[in-house]
Parts: structure tokens; sequence; C-alpha cells
């Protein structure tokens, strides 16, 4: 494989030497913006995307590394900063309540969940990760993602009850009751579009996120009505990060999933069954440093792995906001 080059590869469909695709045509060139001379297949079945022509060195190439790498340093720096700060708020000498117990059982599964995403990125339908490792592997990276977010979720909720009982607004404990199953629903949709490779599960999973957000948007508002001080500040506080996460969702994830989806299905592209797509899971993925890969996924990846991350371990220490 060392001695081909390139132009050994231009006359011949991308489909016919991916063994590991059982699409076919599932990571055509056009899926991912990259001109066939920015692509060789190794020699497992799978391919590796790269910024830049394997024969040059170009200027706009190495430009489109090197922003991804500093994309990808700041995530892994973050990460470091999370665990530092996660482990300090362990330490912090409090009193061992049940609230505070769970909270940070539940942020440190966060917090490493999102470190580790961060050290192995990838993009599940698309089955493109940065690093060719088996920990980049499709169905590791979603099921950590999985955990972590139904944690968050569980958080979330524990932080509404508890909010509700240091406001006496009884009906915040209500809508919290209501986030966990509409997370782990979310969950199902994910992992439908997952394995069936159906753009369509995202979109459900992102509209289910947002009605999450605006149920703690409306149990956050009705606290901030009975709250004093300090307190209300961090309610405002929380409900502005809802209607920013809800706006982002909305703005960002749900037009490029669907954007995603016509753009297969104009394609023609066929949609896998679950055990398939469970195996392809396992087995398929695409390795590429290209700026014009990963660039649309940086808005919600760093939003998600710093702010997300300080939120989880902020809500550990509501106990001790000042009322």
């Amino acid at each position: 494989m060392a001695a081909m080059t390139v132009t050994d590869f231009l006359d011949v469909p991308i489909w016919a030497m991916e063994k590991n695709d059982p699409m076919k045509t599932q990571f055509a060139y056009k899926r991912v913006g990259l001109p066939s001379s920015q692509r060789f297949v190794a020699p497992n079945g799978r391919s590796t995307a790269r910024a830049i022509p394997l024969t040059s060195g170009s200027i706009a190439g190495r430009a489109s590394v090197q922003m991804t790498m500093v994309w990808w340093l700041g995530l892994c720096g973050v990460s470091l900063l999370n665990v530092a700060v996660w482990l300090v708020a362990a330490s912090v000498d409090l009193p061992p309540t049940h609230y505070r117990f769970w909270q940070l059982v539940l942020s440190g599964v966060y917090v490493a969940g999102c470190a580790f995403r961060s050290l192995f990125p990838r993009v599940d339908l698309e089955r493109t990760c940065l690093w060719d490792t088996p920990l980049s592997a499709i169905f590791a990276g979603r099921f950590v993602a999985m955990l972590a977010e139904i944690c968050f979720a569980v958080q979330c909720a524990l932080f509404l009850s508890k909010l509700s009982q240091m406001t006496g607004f009884g009906s915040a404990e209500t809508l919290s009751v209501w986030v966990v199953p509409l997370i782990v629903v979310a969950q199902v949709s994910c992992w439908y579009a997952v394995l069936t490779l159906d753009h369509r599960g995202h979109v459900v999973e992102e509209l289910l996120w947002t009605v999450a957000f605006a149920v703690m948007a409306a149990a956050f508002a009705g606290c901030w009505v009975y709250s004093d001080g300090f307190l209300k500040v961090i309610i405002a506080t929380g409900i502005a990060c809802c209607a920013g996460a809800a706006l982002l969702i909305s703005v960002v994830d749900v037009p490029m999933y669907i954007s995603r989806w016509y753009r297969n299905r104009r394609a023609e592209h066929k949609y896998l069954p679950l055990y398939r797509g469970f195996k392809d899971t396992l087995a398929r993925r695409h390795s590429t440093n290209s700026w014009l890969v990963w660039r649309c996924e940086v808005p919600w990846m760093t939003l998600y792995f710093s702010v997300g991350v300080w939120l989880s371990i902020g809500m550990v220490f509501l106990e001790q906001m000042p009322r």
C-alpha cells in the first residue's frame, strides 16, 4: 500500500475499496466535502480523509489541519480543567448530604464522559472520527454519550427537586419528573439514528431535548418568583442557559440534521436494519483532520464539553447557595 499514490485511486470508486462500508455508497466524497485527491484507504479497509492531498503540502491544506488541531487541543485543555475543577469540588469540606453525594457521582460520570468524547471526537452517522483507534469506535462513543447524558438529566431533575424545596414552589417538583423520561426517549431516538443512518432520529432527539429545556425553564421561572437574593440570580442563570441551549438546538442542530437527511434522500441512500447497523458501529469509521468536516460540529461540541460540564459541576453546590 505504501508504494501506491493518490493517482492510483482516482479512477476507482471509493466503495470498491471500503470493505467495511455495508452501504457501499455511504461515505462518498461529496458527503464530507473532500475531493478524491484528499483521501486514501488503509489496508484494514477503513478510509482516512486528510485535509491536504497526499502528494502536496499546500498552505491551505496545512491551515485546515492546524485549525482542527487547535480546536482539538482546546477541547483537551478544557477537559483537563474540568477534571481538576471536579476534583476540587469533591474535596471541598461540606456536609455529606444525600443531594451532594449523588450530584457528585452523576457529575463525575458526566465530566469523564465529556473528557473521553473530547479526546476522541466523532460524528456518529457519518462514521467520522479524528483518530483511527478502537476508542474512536462509533458504538463506544455513543454508549459513553448515552451514560453521560442520562446522568446529566438525573442531575437536572435532582436540582429542580431541591430547588422546589428551597423556594416552596411545588410545581417544580412535578415538572422535574418529566426531565429524565424525555431524555431517555431522546437516547432511544438517537440510537435509532446511529444504527439505521437515518438523520430523522437525530431531529427527534434534538426536539425532545428542546422540550426538556422548556420544561426546566418553566420550573426555573416559577422558582424565581418565590426566591430572593443570590438564589434569584442562580435561577435566572438557569433560565438563560435553558433558553440558550434551546436556541442553539433550534438554530444550529435541527437544521443541520434536516439538511443531512434531505441530502441523503436526494442521493437515494438506503437505511440499515438495526442489527446490521449495530455491527457497522463496531467496525466502520473514517478518520479525518479536515476542518471542512469538523467545522459544522465545532459550535455544539465546544459548548457541550465546556459550558455543559461547568453547569453539571455547579449543580453540586445548590445547597450552599445563599438565600
